[in-house]
């Protein structure tokens, strides 16, 4: 059956809301725990990596097998699973897992062509597009909608919603711009043009809902289900909820970029401190060092859950911190 489209109005200036920002609040809450490192295995190419978590404990992310290319792969109670790729495709990378255990994927094909696909109940489906040859799967979350972007025929990349074989269009993805998370409400969050202005290289972030546009920072990345935004503005970590923007500060240093958050408020990312980059955690209006706490200073922390287990890489190895 042919997938039904709906528009959804076009982002424009006269809707811009200017947040306020304000400083972070007085810590409030002991720092977090030593982590303790787990190898989450691989499959038989040795490498890998986990992108993303559920609240349950299911990790996903991608694995190489025997040759070099990447599968989709589910972690669950120690357990590795191999979700495969398309027929005809050579790899594919899981980006996201809900509460259910669905997991959203991008397939890769022969000359570069992807699709976006939903790996649930042990079965890989094929989410198509919104009519040209591409899809990329971004997201997905408990009300079983998979974000992602695709191309109508002959044109640039749309932003979209998936729900049981429906796409809900949220229009262009103009160039430059990027589409990084959702929640349970549907709110979107990336970077956006406002007409007739762009932003070329660091964009503006903003929160898409009912088509109205709010600006929230230079780079929005991750939003958790109590609609709580978290990026980077002005090369500093920050936090949005409801119209303000708070500052979650640095380890010492200049710059901080903050790239995942739970629905507790917890918030990981990165910051400089006098000397380098280190992993952070912040929690309550405390930013802690990951690094004191068993994460390397060049490990990756991908994602965050409501238990406040870590996943990520460390090197070439999938990794959860817990």
């Amino acid at each position: 059956m042919p997938s039904m489209v709906s528009p959804r109005p076009l982002l424009t200036a006269a809707t811009t809301v200017v947040a306020l920002i304000t400083l972070a609040p007085a810590p409030a809450a002991a720092s977090p725990h030593g982590y303790r490192v787990v190898d989450l295995g691989t499959l038989s190419g040795g490498d890998g990596a986990a992108t993303a978590m559920n609240d349950r404990g299911d990790i996903v992310g991608w694995s190489t097998v025997a040759g070099g290319a990447r599968h989709a792969v589910l972690w669950r109670h120690g357990v590795i699973t191999d979700l495969g790729v398309l027929p005809g495709d050579t790899d594919s990378a899981a980006v996201d897992v809900n509460e259910f255990g669905d997991v959203a994927i991008t397939s890769f094909g022969p000359d570069y062509l992807t699709r976006a696909v939903l790996w649930r109940d042990g079965r890989l489906r094929d989410l198509g597009t919104l009519g040209g040859e591409n899809s990329v799967a971004i997201g997905i979350n408990d009300r079983r909608q998979v974000l992602g972007t695709s191309e109508p025929a002959g044109e640039m990349p749309h932003r979209f919603l998936w729900r049981n074989g429906v796409f809900t269009d949220l229009g262009l993805e103009y160039f430059y711009e990027f589409t990084a998370d959702f929640n349970n409400a549907g709110d979107v969050v990336g970077g956006f043009n406002v007409p007739p202005q762009d932003y070329p290289c660091t964009c503006v972030g903003g929160l898409l809902r009912n088509g109205v546009f709010t600006q929230i920072g230079s780079e929005a990345i991750g939003i958790n289900n109590r609609g709580q935004v978290v990026g980077a503005a002005n090369g500093r970590a920050f936090r949005w909820q409801n119209g303000t923007l708070t500052d979650l500060g640095t380890l010492g240093g200049d710059w901080s970029r903050a790239t995942a958050i739970n629905d507790r408020g917890d918030v990981v990312g990165q910051s400089t401190t006098t000397a380098a980059w280190r992993p952070f955690l912040w929690r309550n209006g405390v930013m802690t060092d990951l690094t004191t706490r068993g994460v390397g200073d060049t490990d990756s922390i991908e994602d965050v859950n409501i238990r406040g287990q870590l996943v990520g890489a460390r090197g070439n190895r999938p990794v959860l911190f817990r």
